[in-house]
C-alpha cells in the first residue's frame, strides 16, 4: 500500500500507485470502523460516481452492474466499514486492473472531500494544513541525496508532491545538488506517482521551456495540457539515468515517458506499472472515499499513454540491480569522455559496478578463498565473500577467475594466489602498488 503521507492528489494529477485508494493523507482508523455500516448507501453512491465519471464509458456502466449484482447477492450486507471497501474493490477489480480505482475508508479524507464538493468546488482547491504538514515532513518526496563513486549524483525520489512550498523548494535544491555531479541518477523504483505538476517541474529541469509534455481528457471537461517552464539551468548536458521498477506508477511512470520520449536519459530497470489514467477523488456516505479514473493521460511528443502497459526501459535489468547497473553505465560513458589520469580511475570502478549488475562466476567455489590473510579475513556470508579488515568489512564482488574487488574501495583489486587447488595467498592492488599477504 503506497505511503499515504506521500499522496497528493489534483485533478489534474496522476494518482499513486496500485491500488490508488489510499485517499490522501489517511489516519489511523477511527474507533468504530469495525461496526456494520449501511453499505447499501454506500454503494449506491459508488455506481452514481463510478456511472457518471469513469473515463471509458463502456467500463463505467460494467462496472455499475458488477457492483448491482453484487449488492443484489448480499455481497456487501453487514460488512464492517474497512471490509466493506475492499469488497467494493474486489468486485471493481473483477471488471478491470485499472490501479487508480478503489475505495477506502477514510473518515478525515471523506469530511474535507465532502466540505470541497458541497461548496461547489473540487480536489484542486488547495491541500489540507494536515497534508501540507506531511509534504514539509516528508521534504517534498526527496528522499535521499548521494554522491556515488565517480561524482555520479543520486536522488531518490518517492513522490511527486506538490501544492505547498517546501515541495518546490526541494526539487530546486536536489536539482543544485544534481548540477554538481558528472552523471544523474533518478531512482523512481519506490515512487507510486504523485502530482502532474511535480513532474512537470522535474521535467523543466531537461527540457527546454514550454516544452509540450502532456494532455488529459476527461468525459466531462476540455483537455488539459502541461508543459515545462524556465530554469536557471538544465541538467540535459551529462548523463542521465532514471531508475523504475514495476512499483513506478502514475505521475512517476509520466516522468519516464518524458524521458523515453525527449531522450534526456535513459530508463534503466523493469517496465514501470502501467498507471495511465489520472484520477479524482469523492466522498462517499460513511466515511468512506473512492477515488475514479476521471482522464487519459497522453505522452504529446510520442502520442501514447501507458495504461496497463507501463514504459518499458531502455536497459532492462531487475529492480534490484538497477542502480549498480546505472553506475556501470555511467562511469563507463564518463571515462569515454575523461583525461588520462581521470579515466584510469573510472575505467577500474566501472566494471565493479558492471559485475554487481551482471554477475561474473569465479574460477572455483567461493569457499575455496575463504581463510586468514594477514591482516585481512576473508569469510563467506551467504552467497558471497566479505572481507574483514582493520578498517571495516567489505563485500568482495567476483571479477572473473580468482580476482575481486572490495565494493568499498572498487579501485582496489583482491588476487588470490593459489598453489593447487588451495589459496596461499592474497596480492590487493592498490594506488600505491601490490601488496602481497600470506595464508597463516
Amino acid at each position: 500500500m503506497f505511503d499515504p503521507s506521500r499522496l497528493l492528489m489534483t485533478t489534474l494529477a496522476l494518482a499513486v500507485g496500485p491500488v490508488a485508494l489510499a485517499a490522501a493523507v489517511q489516519p489511523a482508523r477511527a474507533q468504530g470502523s469495525a461496526t456494520a455500516v449501511d453499505s447499501r448507501e454506500v454503494v449506491d453512491a459508488a455506481r452514481a460516481l463510478v456511472r457518471d465519471h469513469y473515463v471509458i464509458p463502456e467500463t463505467a456502466a460494467a462496472l455499475d452492474r458488477a457492483l448491482a449484482d453484487a449488492q443484489a447477492a448480499g455481497t456487501f450486507a453487514g460488512l464492517s466499514a474497512q471490509d466493506l471497501s475492499e469488497a467494493i474493490n474486489r468486485t471493481m477489480k473483477a471488471v478491470t486492473p485499472d490501479g487508480h480505482l478503489g475505495a477506502s475508508y477514510n473518515p478525515a479524507r471523506a469530511a474535507d472531500l465532502a466540505v470541497q464538493h458541497a461548496a461547489g468546488g473540487s480536489q484542486d482547491q488547495g491541500l489540507t494544513a494536515a497534508m501540507q504538514r506531511m509534504i514539509a515532513l516528508n521534504n517534498g518526496g526527496v528522499s535521499k541525496l548521494e554522491v556515488l563513486p565517480g561524482n555520479v549524483r543520486y536522488m531518490d525520489y518517492t513522490g511527486f508532491m506538490w501544492g505547498a512550498p517546501e515541495a518546490q523548494a526541494a526539487i530546486t535544491h536536489a536539482m543544485e545538488f544534481m548540477r554538481q555531479g558528472s552523471a544523474v541518477i533518478i531512482d523512481l523504483r519506490r515512487n507510486g506517482g504523485g502530482s502532474a505538476e511535480a513532474v512537470a517541474d522535474l521535467a523543466s529541469w531537461f527540457l527546454p521551456a514550454d516544452t509540450p509534455l502532456m494532455q488529459f481528457q476527461t468525459r466531462e471537461g476540455p483537455v488539459e495540457t502541461t508543459k515545462s517552464s524556465a530554469k536557471a539551468f538544465s541538467l540535459s548536458d551529462r548523463p542521465v539515468y532514471v531508475l523504475t521498477s514495476k512499483r513506478s506508477f502514475s505521475a512517476a511512470e509520466e516522468f519516464a515517458a518524458h524521458v523515453s520520449a525527449f531522450g534526456f536519459g535513459s530508463l534503466v530497470g523493469e517496465t514501470t506499472g502501467g498507471g495511465g489514467f489520472n484520477n479524482t477523488f469523492y466522498p462517499l456516505p460513511g466515511g468512506h472515499v473512492i477515488s475514479i479514473s476521471t482522464g487519459q493521460a497522453l505522452q504529446l511528443k510520442s502520442g501514447k499513454g501507458w495504461e496497463r502497459t507501463g514504459i518499458a526501459p531502455a536497459i532492462a535489468v531487475p529492480q534490484d540491480r538497477a542502480l549498480v547497473r546505472a553506475q556501470a553505465e555511467a562511469l563507463t560513458a564518463l571515462a569515454a569522455k575523461a583525461e588520462a589520469g581521470e579515466k584510469a580511475a573510472l575505467d577500474r570502478i566501472a566494471p565493479v559496478f558492471r559485475a554487481q549488475a551482471e554477475p561474473v562466476d569465479p574460477a572455483r567455489a567461493l569457499a575455496a578463498y575463504v581463510g586468514d590473510y594477514g591482516p585481512m579475513k576473508v569469510t563467506l556470508e551467504g552467497d558471497h565473500l566479505v572481507a574483514l579488515t582493520p578498517t571495516g568489512p567489505s563485500e568482495l564482488v567476483e571479477l572473473g577467475g580468482d580476482l575481486f574487488a572490495p565494493v568499498v574501495q572498487p579501485t582496489f583489486r583482491v588476487q588470490f594466489v593459489f598453489e593447487g587447488e588451495t589459496a596461499s595467498a592474497i596480492e590487493l592492488v592498490t594506488g600505491n602498488g601490490t601488496r602481497r599477504m600470506p595464508r597463516s
